[in-house]
Order: structure tokens, then sequence, then C-alpha cells
């Protein structure tokens, strides 16, 4: 028997009698169906601050998230940031942050809400969405990063910069208040063909990037936008702290006199298009010159009417990852279990989806890294499938459930769950489940898989948001 084969079993264990401790002193409440806020007015009301969440001293070893643990920071490459758009109708309105970081945890998010609401600006039922670009050469603010022990990573937040980090979210969120204007509201699209890539067997990579434009009675613009594809292209060999291809994006919107909000959408085995192997950032500049590109051949624009709702639903999701669970119970991760009867360890995560309708326009806000065709459709069936089993195994897509294909979906938000794959395509080590990826039928590695809660999570987020829709 391999080593690895006898730490996949002891982790096993471990998890599994975690998961009965659990459950032996913990209930699962059950978590009631959420009623949507309404918003009212004549005209939109938006407001923009930004703030920089560069590290204050480099000093101390500060790890950077997104490839392997343990990688040291060694310097500065583009600035990274916290945004926030307050948007609004009439006396209400809602708060989206978004953080060139890899993601935060439910946990660390509730301490950045708490945060805003005792400024007293905002009453308790205003709603605070954190979104994350997910930059894969930000600094680690999950806690996965640091430097490992047997190849088990420890903590690598460091307290210093989260706490840069909760107090930037505060004053962006004051600011944005504070700088709010009447005006119009647009959404739009395009596509950037082949401007995504893969190493999965996926029919439609959804190469889409949309926006939501803000239009000031003075002018002034504000763009939030969405693109599906991963900020991670300057490598594992990478130690410099960088945006990626977010922060040049931006720098051409704020050139053609905007601000700029960004979230990834479905980014589950999506990478951008690489324009240089030998020069990685050259490829994350060129990246952020092909969005806005594809941003300013959007024809199909068209005004909201002033009318907003939002609904925001907490669930449990099961945690069948034995290595994540364990990682939660050491400590690498803020995580409070609870018990749950259909996951392998016996555990669940309380996280977290928001539907907003603003005017026609959907979006959903989801924890994890969302694969297209879990959202959008387009499934393998039986013959291409990496499992062999058939399109009707998969929940329905998130489209079908709220009948419009045109719903926008930004991931990594409130939430780091991981990835999200249509059962037909979720293959795992048989020996090693996730802690050693597979091969298919095909000879495809699934490495997605060991990053995931489990093969259920689709059908978990799937059944969620069908309740939510029809509570609306």
């Amino acid at each position: 028997m391999s080593i690895l084969n006898t730490v996949s079993k002891i982790l096993v264990k471990l998890t599994s009698d975690y998961g009965k401790k659990v459950k032996s002193v913990k209930n699962a409440l059950p978590i009631p169906d959420a009623k949507p806020i309404k918003y009212s007015g004549d005209a939109y009301k938006l407001g923009f601050a930004m703030a920089d969440i560069n590290p204050e001293t480099t000093d101390k070893p500060l790890y950077i998230a997104g490839h392997g643990s343990g990688h040291v920071m060694s310097g500065v490459l583009s600035d990274v940031y916290v945004s926030c758009a307050y948007i609004g109708l009439g006396d209400k309105g809602l708060l989206w942050l978004s953080a060139d970081i890899i993601g935060l945890t439910l946990f660390e998010g509730d301490i950045i809400r708490e945060r805003i609401y005792k400024t007293g600006l905002f009453p308790k039922d205003t709603v605070i969405t954190i979104t994350a670009t997910h930059s894969h050469s930000g600094i680690d603010t999950i806690g996965y990063w640091g430097k490992p022990f047997a190849s088990i990573p420890s903590d690598g937040k460091d307290p210093d910069y989260m706490e840069k980090l909760y107090k930037a979210c505060v004053s962006v969120a004051v600011r944005a208040y504070e700088n709010r204007k009447e005006g119009k509201l647009y959404t739009g699209s395009a596509e950037i063909k082949d401007g995504l890539t893969t190493g999965r067997n996926i029919i439609d990579k959804h190469e889409i990037v949309s926006r939501l434009r803000f239009v000031a009675n003075d002018g002034e613009e504000t763009w939030i936008v969405n693109f599906g594809g991963h900020p991670n292209s300057l490598g594992g060999g990478n130690r410099f702290l960088s945006g990626e291809y977010p922060y040049f994006l931006r720098r051409h919107i704020n050139d053609a006199g905007a601000n700029m909000l960004f979230g990834v959408g479905t980014i589950g085995g999506m990478d951008v298009k690489n324009f240089d192997n030998k020069n990685r950032i050259r490829s994350i500049v060129e990246q952020g010159k092909m969005i806005f590109d594809g941003l300013v051949t959007i024809e199909n624009e068209r005004e909201l009417t002033p009318e907003m709702s939002v609904t925001v639903q907490d669930f449990y999701l099961p945690v069948d990852n034995n290595v994540l669970a364990f990682l939660a119970k050491k400590g690498t991760m803020s995580f409070i279990p609870y018990p749950s009867d259909i996951a392998l360890t016996g555990i669940a995560m309380k996280t977290r989806m928001t539907y907003m309708i603003i005017g026609d326009q959907k979006i959903l806000t989801l924890p994890g890294e969302m694969f297209a065709n879990t959202v959008y459709g387009s499934y393998n069936d039986s013959d291409t499938s990496s499992t062999g089993l058939g399109a009707a195994v998969n929940p329905k897509p998130l489209v079908e459930i709220c009948d419009d294909e045109n719903l926008i979906v930004f991931g990594v938000t409130d939430d780091m769950t991981g990835y999200c794959l249509p059962p037909n395509d979720f293959v795992l080590n048989e020996k090693q489940p996730f802690l050693t990826s597979a091969r298919d039928r095909f000879g495809k590695n699934h490495y997605h898989e060991t990053n995931s809660m489990g093969v259920n999570t689709q059908k978990v987020i799937a059944d969620t948001f069908e309740r939510v829709v029809n509570n609306n």
C-alpha cells in the first residue's frame, strides 16, 4: 500500500470521527426560505469608491495565494484594490464590494459586514455582497496557502493584512454611500470568441463579457463587469503581488473615463487566452485589453427600469471533501461545522447565494467556482461524458430554473466553496479521493474535483436556487 493510500485512509477516519462529534453536540437548524427585499424609486442611485489593499510592510512573510502553498511574496507587480458600488432606489440600497483577492470565507465576510453596520449609516437589513476577483497573485486571505508541513498547508493569513483589508472595505462602503448620485442603469453583453481556454471537455465555454453601466446625471460612469476566466496567468512560479488581468482591464476602463467593479463568472476549468508563453506579464496585459475591447463592442445594451428585488439565501452545503474538512478542523481555514446526513464526512458548511433582479436583469452571486455547463447547460452526453453517464443525472442548469439565458453569475462571492461540477463529469481517485487527482476513461486529468466540496454541490445549489426563484 502506498503512503498516500495510507494518508487518505487516515484522513477519511479523522474527518468521519469529526463529523460524528459534530453531530453529537450540534444541530443543523432548518434555514428558512428568505423573502425578497423590494426596492422602488424614480431613478437609480449609485456611488462608487476604491482603495488600495497593498500590504503596509514586507518585513515579514506574506503568502501568495492561488497555486502551491508556502510561496512568499517578494515584490509588487501591480497594485491591488477593493472597490465598492452602492446601488439604490429611493431610500434603500445595497453595497457590492469587490476585492483583488483569492476569496474570503463567509466567516471573514461577516466580520466586514458587522464593521460596516457599526458605522451607523446602514440599517441591518442592508444587503452587503462581497465578491473576489479571485486573483491567483493576491495575498492569502483564506488560509490555505501558508507554509506547508509534510505537504499540509498552514494558515497563511496575516492578521495585519486582514485588518488592512477589513478597514479598506469599511472605508469604501462609507465613501460609496456618500458618493451616490442619480442616473440611469444599462445592461449589455458581448462575445469574446476564443477568449477562454480549458483542459476540460466543456462544450460551451460561455465566452461572454457582461456589463452593468451606470451613467450619472452629471456624466460619471461606473461599470460592473463580469467575465468567466481565472486570473491565474502569472503561474505557480510567480512571487509578485498582482491583481492579474483585472488590474489592466481596470486601467483601460479608467482611461475611458469610467469606474470599474469586477467579478468573475463561470470560471470552473476556465483560463483566459494565453498571449505569450514566454512573457506572462505581457499575457495578462493583453488579456485586460482583450476584455476591454470586447466591452466596447457591446451592441445589445438596454436601459433598466428603476426597480429591484434582492434575495439573500443561506443554505447548507454538504462537505464530502475529507482533505478540506481536515484543514478546516485543524484551523487552517475559518469554518463553522454543521452536522449533515448526506455528506461523506458527516459535516456541512453554511454558505450563501444572492439573487438580484435589477430592472429585468437577473444576477446570481454564488460562493464557488461554477463550471459553465452547471449554469448555462450544454451537458455532455453518455458518449462524451467523463463518467459515461448521460445528462439526465445532472440537475437543471440555472438558466432553466430562472427561465433566462441572460442570467449573469458572479462566482467566488461571500464565501469560498471550491468547484461546482456536473455529476456526469465528476471523477475521483478511487484510492485517494480528494487527495490526488484522477484520470477519466479518456485519460484526461480531473484536478478540479480535489478542490470541490463533493458531487452533490450542483444539486444543492440548483435546489436552493429553485426555491429562491419560486419565492420571488
